[in-house]
């Protein structure tokens, strides 16, 4: 049986790409693609996709917050990330969000249709540069974690970061704050009232013990969190 894929890139020229080299592939098969956040999340919700490829530099709220939030409403969906650039923090924020994978897009082809797979299996896929530092990320004890890549095993769950006192709509929230949108932009971007951005954006500042948009920005860049 075939692993059903959707893409979401707001690129078409990546999307047919992708599509194409898929297509290659006896037991891939793309279901459907997206260019923004809204599409992806009715594609998933309608096609149901085993694995959604989905851009890390995604226009609008992002990459990251959009795969949060395809986990939030579909939670049996396997978001794998594709990224432009290799970087170990954003991998981590990636399985943190409830991706199950991090692929680079300048790997070859041939990883990109491992990655799919291995998240399909309902393992944890990360490029060989990355899978090398996941190791200290938290080990299961008995050597069995859930996911692997080139022999280092280890969990994806309940990686520690600074931002696991937030729900998952908070960090969208406090994501976009710090990429400095306003309370109506993030109500337009997220489907939500600007009521309801307000009453996150005070949790999340209670939460996170700040009481001002600056400080949320300070803290951002005192944690390395890269929300460009």
């Amino acid at each position: 049986m075939s692993i059903t894929v959707a893409i979401l890139d707001d690129r078409q020229l990546f999307r047919e790409g992708v599509k194409l080299l898929l297509s290659t592939q006896i037991d891939l098969k793309v279901v459907g693609e997206a260019s923004d956040p809204a599409q992806g999340y009715e594609l998933v919700c309608n096609a149901k996709p085993q694995v959604v490829v989905v851009s890390e530099e995604l226009n609008g709220v992002g990459g990251l917050a959009t795969a949060r939030e395809i986990v939030r409403r579909e939670p049996e969906a396997r978001v794998l990330l594709a990224a432009v650039s290799s970087s170990a923090d954003s991998a981590r924020r990636a399985l943190t969000a409830g991706a199950r994978g991090y692929v680079l897009k300048t790997q070859a082809s041939a990883d990109l249709f491992e990655a799919i797979r291995v998240v399909a299996r309902g393992e944890v896929y990360l490029p060989p540069e990355i899978a090398a530092q996941a190791t200290n990320w938290r080990h299961d004890g008995n050597g069995s974690g859930n996911g692997h890549r080139n022999g280092h095993r280890f969990s994806a769950d309940h990686i520690a970061e600074p931002l696991d006192v937030l729900s998952a709509r908070e960090r969208q929230v406090f994501e976009l704050l710090v990429r400095g949108h306003t309370n109506g932009s993030i109500a337009g971007l997220l489907g939500i009232s600007a009521k309801t951005v307000d009453t996150h954006r005070t949790k999340v500042m209670r939460k996170i013990g700040v009481h001002s948009v600056v400080d949320l920005v300070r803290f951002a860049a005192r944690n390395q969190l890269s929300l460009d």
